[in-house]
């Protein structure tokens, strides 16, 4: 017999009033709104004022130890505090209809034309995991394409506490806001 980690002990609530199919939808949509909760605190710890805040979306692949699959993101980003941006990803794939979570703070490295290279460090929040957080290194590269508020974007990441589990996205990304 499987067991599913939405055994009654694995509830998100103690009651016995619904299936556990029933508890599996609660979870999954606390779990969407934790994820907008965080998003929208991060936009709004951000003035709007400010220089260079944006949110991007975008689509690509997600290459790691695991077969390649198709990542859709929601990318947002503060205004740059000495020369650093903190950032909030949400990543789905075809594996959940919930996202991964990425916080990140990173600072730009190399600079090639309008193109340029980040390193970083954050969290990754897994869905899989309920969202239990998980140290990251992060380097992003961003190349401007000739279409306008549209990126190619390579995000290279590693977990140096879980065997240096790596991942690659390779996504094209387009500007949905961008705020001086």
């Amino acid at each position: 017999m499987k067991t599913s980690r939405y055994s009654s002990q694995n509830r998100p609530c103690n009651c016995s009033a619904y299936p556990d199919e029933e508890h599996r939808k609660v979870s999954a949509i606390m779990a969407l709104v934790r994820a907008m909760l965080l998003t929208s605190l991060f936009m709004l710890a951000s003035s709007p004022s400010a220089n260079a805040q944006f949110v991007t979306a975008g689509a690509g692949v997600l290459e790691s130890k695991r077969p390649v699959e198709p990542v859709v993101e929601l990318h947002a980003e503060t205004p740059p505090l000495a020369s650093t941006r903190g950032y909030v990803t949400l990543s789905w794939t075809d594996d959940s209809a919930n996202p991964t979570v990425i916080t990140a703070a990173e600072r730009p490295v190399f600079h090639f034309g309008r193109a340029f290279t980040g390193l970083g460090a954050g969290l990754l929040w897994l869905e899989v995991n309920d969202y239990e957080p998980y140290p990251m290194l992060v380097s992003s590269t961003v190349v401007p394409l000739p279409v306008p508020r549209t990126s190619f974007v390579l995000i290279a990441s590693t977990l140096p506490f879980e065997d240096f589990d790596w991942s690659l996205v390779l996504k094209v990304g387009v500007t949905l806001v961008f705020i001086r």
